[in-house]
């Protein structure tokens, strides 16, 4: 269930007065911006003091040029959480966009989630992310989810994008609906890599390495995020359009699978195809 921000402030701070506050926290909603300002807030109450200057207080964003979390950073903040609190009675981390750390074999992910698994002692990590359909599972596993709610889920974004709309009027034959939301799939992928281009054109990076990266990474992740609105089109829409929760299951595990599989860079067609039929029941 969604909370306020103002009743996770309180819930908080009475967590704080008892003692009880927990060693990691996912902060997930729809906008990055509020999610810093609650992160930096939540920190702010722990410390006592504004974050951003005391020595307790350590952050990770996405600077790569390709806009991941690199595992380089990871094992920066890890070194700094493993040192004894300067003046407070706790470290204090925050993982921002920390869905970034997810990209591909998700190495920086995996780094992190020894110390998720096993803190060190005096320590207190915050991950905030849009987009928690992007992150491990075993990530969100080791967190305590804290969410703001996504207007997409329920049911104040506005209307269904096009390509979700065609998704749900496919044949109505099970294989051929299978294999025409599959080139819906490739279609509309294509067309996010057209977009990651053009938006990577007027940015005018210099280097084309660093801009072929970014491109690579944004359209992964942008991938990736299609899938995840499927899974909650599945859970939260296909209700009012009668698809009967045994085939919503079926559907949210095959489409699990889908992006296991991709992360694992197994051959794109195949994948999507195994997956639209997984869908249909027909394998």
């Amino acid at each position: 269930m969604p909370f306020h921000a103002e009743e996770l402030r309180e819930r908080f701070a009475r967590s704080i007065e008892q003692g009880r506050l927990g060693h990691s926290y996912l902060l997930t909603g729809d906008h990055p911006e509020a999610l810093e300002g609650l992160a930096l807030g939540l920190c702010g109450q722990v410390l006592n003091s504004s974050p951003q200057d005391h020595p307790d207080f350590h952050a990770v964003r996405p600077m790569s040029k390709s806009r991941q979390i690199t595992v380089e950073q990871i094992r920066n903040l890890e070194h700094e959480l493993y040192l004894r609190p300067y003046l407070a009675p706790l470290k204090v981390a925050v993982i921002f966009d920390a869905d970034r750390m997810c990209h591909g074999a998700a190495p920086a992910a995996n780094a992190f989630l020894k110390t998720l698994e096993e803190p060190p002692a005096h320590t207190l990590i915050l991950l905030t992310s849009s987009r928690p359909a992007l992150l491990l599972p075993t990530i969100i596993s080791r967190c305590l989810r804290l969410d703001l709610g996504f207007s997409d889920i329920d049911g104040t974004g506005g209307p269904e994008p096009e390509w979700i709309g065609a998704w749900q009027q496919s044949h109505p034959a099970p294989a051929l609906r299978a294999y025409a939301r599959a080139q819906l799939l490739h279609e509309h992928w294509s067309a996010l890599r057209e977009g990651v281009k053009a938006r990577a054109k007027t940015a005018g990076e210099e280097d084309e390495d660093a801009e072929a990266a970014m491109i690579e990474a944004e359209y992964l992740l942008e991938r990736q995020e299609s899938i995840a609105h499927l899974q909650r089109w599945y859970w939260q829409k296909a209700d009012a359009l009668a698809v009967p929760e045994p085939e919503r299951i079926r559907a949210v595990k095959a489409l699990e699978d889908l992006q296991a599989a991709l992360m694992q860079n197994v051959e794109v067609n195949l994948a999507v195809e195994v997956c639209c039929l997984r869908i249909e029941g027909l394998v």
